[in-house]
């Protein structure tokens, strides 16, 4: 385990893509594993990485985004390295997932950027069931680990619970300023990126409906600090070294958003294999549980599955 570990901060892409797999495995045998990783990791890593969540709508340009943006942050930020971890859905019909960011997204042999793909195993919200646990165990063996939810309409908000810093992707006339205004997801991104704008009149227009709909949100609600709107165009190779700018200038939760994050994806977990009853049952262990995340997630799962008869352990 400790060579495992040493090569991952190193660099190794094999031996990090082993951790991966473990804290994405369902298998019993692999959970007592994950919290000794986690105590070793805890000893072992020096990083406390960036979590940059990126979301939009099917077709907004989302994984062509990722690979010039990761490009521009690598070469303002020399020092840095950059894990990407893309979601994609999984189909309702088979369970598998067509893991097709691959195909746009190339980091070629650079050693510096790692590519994770994820199914979202038919989980709502835009990200996969062990999206936070991955970039959990990321954030410590990099700089900045940036995550691509699915294609997610108005009310897959996931992304936002996980990431330190949101960024929304949208598309020229993606929608109207009404359009914009109604939609639950516009009120989460610290930034907007308007992507393809090669056409500037039309890009042009879009913009003046976005900043329009974002000062009328910003009349109703002045604590509300206006996010930023970047615009990029991958035929032009403009935007980007903008937005990367803004990226690398991101902050990290505090310890109490920590903390919150960690509290929110354990309870969603315990709800979906528990429902309300689990989650009731979990307010009696969830002030006297300790330790880390991975052990803490441990343990209640094991309590609970010997208080509640007649459900095995997920």
């Amino acid at each position: 385990m400790v060579e495992l570990i040493k090569k991952a901060l190193q660099g190794d892409k094999f031996s990090i893509a082993k951790l991966v797999s473990y804290f994405e495995s369902t298998k019993i045998a692999d959970r007592q594993f994950c919290v000794e990783l986690d105590a070793k990791l805890d000893e072992a890593s020096v990083r406390a990485g960036i979590i940059v969540g990126l979301t939009g709508a099917p077709g907004a340009g989302k994984s062509t985004l990722i690979q010039h943006l990761v490009d521009a942050l690598l070469l303002q930020k020399p020092e840095w390295n950059i894990a990407v971890v893309a979601v994609d859905p999984s189909s309702p019909v088979s369970g598998g997932a067509l893991l097709g960011d691959r195909t746009r997204v190339n980091f070629g042999e650079n050693e510096r950027a790692y590519f994770r793909s994820q199914a979202s195993d038919l989980d709502l919200g835009g990200i996969g069931r062990n999206t936070f646990r991955v970039c959990r165990l990321l954030r410590r063996l990099f700089d900045l680990v940036l995550v691509e939810s699915v294609g997610v309409g108005q009310s897959e908000i996931e992304i936002a619970r996980l990431a330190d810093v949101t960024l929304l992707a949208l598309q020229p006339f993606s929608g109207d300023h009404i359009q914009f205004m109604k939609s639950g997801i516009m009120e989460i991104p610290q930034a907007f990126v308007i992507t393809k704008c090669d056409a500037e009149d039309l890009a042009q227009k879009s913009l003046y409906q976005l900043q329009s709909s974002l000062d009328f949100m910003q009349r109703i609600d002045a604590k509300t600090k206006p996010p930023a709107i970047f615009q990029t165009s991958s035929v032009r190779q403009s935007g980007f070294d903008a937005l990367a700018a803004f990226v690398a200038a991101a902050k990290r939760l505090d310890s109490a958003g920590e903390v919150s994050r960690e509290d929110y994806f354990l309870k969603k977990e315990i709800r979906h294999y528990y429902g309300e009853f689990g989650l009731r049952a979990l307010a009696t262990y969830l002030q006297a549980a300790s330790g880390s995340f991975e052990k803490r997630r441990l343990d209640l799962l094991e309590k609970l599955a010997q208080k509640l008869e007649g459900h095995a352990a997920p």
